[in-house]
Formats: C-alpha cells, structure tokens, sequence
C-alpha cells in the first residue's frame, strides 16, 4: 500500500533540546516504526526506508537526533547520552500516542544502532522487534592511545573543542554516488566533541560487557566489508544474547540500507519484523 500522504514534519521537545521530527502515515497501518539515524547524518537519508515501511502497511517516525539534520544543538555534541535517550523516547512516544492499539518496531543504524541497543536495555515497554544495522559498538580505526589521552585531558581542564572525524565518503557503500551524495549534503557534518566520542565509547563497552538478555528479539545486520564500525564487534555482541540474531552481508559496506542490492536488503529486514507479527 502507498503512503496515505506525504511525510508529515512536526517538532519533539525534551528538557534540553528541539528536534526536528517527520512521520508518513499510511491507511490500515499493522504496526508503526521509529527510525534512528547514524552520526553526522539526518533522518532524510532514510526517506527511501521510511517509504518501503510505509508500503508494507508501517507507520514510519523518523527524527534528527540533537546536534544533527535540523534538530538544534551544537553539531555533533551532547551533555551526555541521556541526551539521545530522550530523544529516541520522545520520538517513541510520540508514535505510542498516535497509534495506541498497535504494536510497535524500531530501526536503528551506526551510532543509532548503538543508542538503539542501550535504548532497547531501559525502555518500560520494548518494541516487538527491532532491525539494528552497523551498530558502534566498536570502531574499526579508532583515536589512538595519545589522542585519547589529550581528549580526557582536554574534559577535565573545560575543553570540549570540536573535531572533524574525517569519515571517507566511500566507506558508505559500494554505490560510490551514495558517498558523493553524504558528501554534498548541507545537511550532514563530522563533527564530533571528546564529550560525545566518550559517551559512545562508553556506551559501546556497557553493551558489550553487559550480562542480562534483551527483552525482544532482535536482528543484527552488519557488512563484511564495513570500515567505519566493527563487525566482529557486533559478533561478540550476538554469541551473548539469545534474542539477537546476526545477518552477516557479505561484501557489503557500512549503510546496508543504501548499497547496491539495498531493495533485496531493505526487503530482508522487513519480512523479519513482518514475521514477529
């Protein structure tokens, strides 16, 4: 079924931030499905997402997370991970309010991924499922022992100076215009403070270290050829927890969702949560 309309924009408020947010509703919708994006992006690189939900009878909330897209805040940092902790609530409440007797997926990819993961460990009322893509658990080049030394150094005497993350565009997908693309977007960025990098890091190790289960199932995607976030990472993570299946995609770069088989892939993880009906 196509979408009943066009995405629709509103704004989510929480105690500190102003987030740009969008919806695409359809007509006799079976679930609805909250969207969290990766870092230095914005929720529009997943509109083709969004659209191939929405086909299948979905009911689609996306965001920008605070400092990214058109939400407010200082590009690419946070007081601290609560901070896109209530962002992704707000966004799923939100959608709860809408569509009160519907069940309810989400999709989180790279940093959203990670978030996606601690969000799954502390929400009251978990999704049905969840698709988590690429998740930083792990980074595959990661700041070297001294810079993170000098950044910690930097925390402490106040400093919380932004820097670029000098992302390589091709490390995307094999699709090379999907790089050219994230590159030419006014709306993406690399910017990343010590304060944010930390959170992640941190956030990466609890979920790594962490003993109890997951309370819903979960499929964990992650291409063989990504250079950006770490696949055996996501590895670890899935031998420990019975609730997460792995999909391992060969040859396949960081955003699955837009690699040159991204129909066959974006199809894979719809008929999964599907099946949790």
């Amino acid at each position: 079924m196509s979408p009943s309309q066009d995405f629709i924009e509103f704004t989510l408020k929480t105690d500190r931030h102003s987030l740009f947010a969008k919806a695409l509703p359809v007509e006799q919708p079976v679930a609805f499905c909250c969207i969290i994006h990766g870092f230095g992006e914005h929720c529009g690189r997943y509109d083709h997402v969004a659209m191939a939900f929405a086909e299948r009878h979905i009911n689609v909330y996306l965001m920008d997370l605070p400092g990214h897209g058109k939400s407010d805040g200082k590009r690419g940092n946070i007081r601290a991970l609560n901070d896109f902790m209530l962002a992704i609530d707000a966004l799923m409440e939100h959608g709860r309010a809408e569509n009160p007797q519907l069940p309810y997926f989400m999709y989180g990819h790279s940093m959203g991924g990670g978030l996606l993961l601690r969000y799954l460990t502390l929400v009251e009322s978990p999704p049905l499922a969840a698709v988590v893509t690429s998740p930083w658990l792990k980074l595959v080049h990661a700041p070297g022992a001294l810079q993170i030394i000098l950044a910690r150094m930097a925390l402490v005497l106040g400093l919380n100076l932004s820097q670029e993350s000098r992302l390589d565009p091709e490390f995307l997908s094999r699709d090379l215009q999907v790089g050219k693309d994230y590159k030419n977007d006014p709306l993406t960025h690399g910017k990343m403070t010590p304060r944010t990098f930390f959170a992640m890091q941190d956030n990466g190790n609890y979920l790594l270290e962490m003993q109890e289960d997951f309370r819903n199932p979960i499929l964990l995607a992650h291409g063989m050829d990504d250079q950006i976030t770490s696949s055996t990472a996501s590895r670890k993570l899935t031998k420990k927890h019975q609730a997460i299946t792995f999909k391992e995609w060969p040859d396949l770069r960081h955003e699955t969702h837009n690699e040159l088989n991204k129909k066959a892939v974006i199809a894979f993880y719809l008929k999964w949560l599907l099946q949790k009906l």
